[in-house]
């Protein structure tokens, strides 16, 4: 594929320059990187600690080696995941030209020499989990296990890397007891469970005619988006338990929860019902209840980190407006959005992005669990 022009008309060398430069920080994803950040964040403010500066979870340097660790991940990601992305209008990084693979090898490498460096500074009891995330990141996108391409793992692997060892990580800058950040990541693990099956739904079509054997593409779209209400109820429940015990627990994980739950019942009921529509309908109905039950649990978490650590806000949300500004400029996509926006067709212009909807008419949109499983082989590469 050809490289895209940085000479566009009415462009200036500065606009093209700062946006070369964008390019290099975007292709890290740091959006995806909030929920991790926010999760670090409400681990590290377990503790009694008064709301200052010193405290804050953005200063510190495990942090952004975890943030180095991820980045490194989800750069390698998006080479492996290239067939399926394609598919599904991601990774447009690629798929535009905009990166060649090596050039982003570079950027992964960059990034994990960074948090290598950062790993020094951590604290002792920290080591040992963010080994942990570096090792399952690797795993979970690099042949031959590819976790994400394993119906379940890739489940798994997503809980507990971003409610569990996000959660633990942070919980280790001010305590060198693990055991109560285990236990108190559980609700977390299973918040984070029931949001990746939605973000699969997705990308159900391209997933399955990449050979990519996700949970979703198993199951099928109502079991997942019924088992992420299962995942629901089990961390809303775990979280007002020790409030019913009359623990003098924190009350932000059961309203963060109880939101996330609201988001994957509206989810669950919506493509229930959407099983008599048609096939067009039915995509429509689940690109906008999917994308809630992703968006409503990630913004709630974002907004528990805030509230625990206002410094929060200072980093996520220049961060949100510059990602908005740099996909409008750089793709002419309107991203991040509104859920009521979500897609109903690809994004992008029809000659580098192909139209999947034949595909979800032929496949995909009738109920994946109806058909008998395939075998769950290794994906090509």
């Amino acid at each position: 594929m050809s490289r895209p022009t940085f000479s566009a008309p009415g462009r200036s060398p500065f606009a093209r320059a700062a946006l070369r430069v964008a390019d290099f920080l975007f292709v890290l994803r740091p959006l995806i990187l909030v929920p991790a950040w926010a999760f670090y964040s409400l681990g590290a403010h377990t503790h009694k600690v008064p709301r200052a500066f010193e405290h804050s979870a953005v200063i510190q340097s495990a942090f952004w080696c975890l943030s180095g660790v991820l980045a490194c991940a989800y750069v390698l990601n998006q080479i492996f995941d290239l067939e399926s992305d394609r598919l599904n209008a991601k990774g447009l990084f690629l798929t535009r030209g905009v990166f060649r693979p090596r050039t982003m090898l570079l950027v992964a490498l960059v990034c994990f020499a960074g948090a290598s460096i950062l790993f020094q500074n951590t604290h002792h009891v920290q080591h040992m989990p963010l080994v942990a995330a570096l090792l399952l990141s690797l795993i979970y996108s690099l042949p031959p296990l590819r976790l994400c391409a394993r119906p379940w793992w890739d489940l798994a692997a997503n809980a507990i890397g971003y409610g569990g060892l996000a959660f633990v990580i942070g919980h280790g800058a001010l305590s060198n007891d693990m055991m109560p950040a285990l236990f108190a990541a559980v609700p977390w693990v299973l918040l984070v469970a029931g949001t990746f099956l939605h973000t699969t739904i997705l990308d159900v079509e391209g997933d399955a005619a990449a050979g990519k054997h996700t949970t979703t593409v198993v199951i099928g779209e109502r079991r997942s988006a019924l088992l992420s209400l299962a995942f629901g109820v089990a961390a809303f429940v775990l979280s007002v338990a020790p409030k019913l015990r009359g623990g003098r627990s924190d009350w932000l994980p059961v309203i963060v929860t109880g939101g996330a739950l609201l988001a994957f019942a509206y989810a669950y009921h919506r493509l229930t019902r959407s099983r008599e529509m048609s096939v067009a309908e039915r995509y429509a109905v689940r690109s906008r209840t999917s994308s809630y039950a992703v968006q409503i649990p990630t913004a709630l978490v974002a907004i528990g980190a805030a509230w625990k650590d206002p410094t929060f806000l200072v980093l996520l949300l220049p961060l949100v407006a510059f990602t908005h500004v740099y996909n409008h400029a750089r793709f002419g996509a309107s991203y991040p959005g509104w859920p009521s926006f979500a897609r109903t067709s690809p994004p992008g212009d029809t000659a580098n992005t192909p139209d999947i909807r034949p595909l979800v008419q032929d496949t995909v949109l009738r109920d994946v669990s109806a058909t008998p499983a395939r075998s769950m082989t290794s994906e090509a590469e």
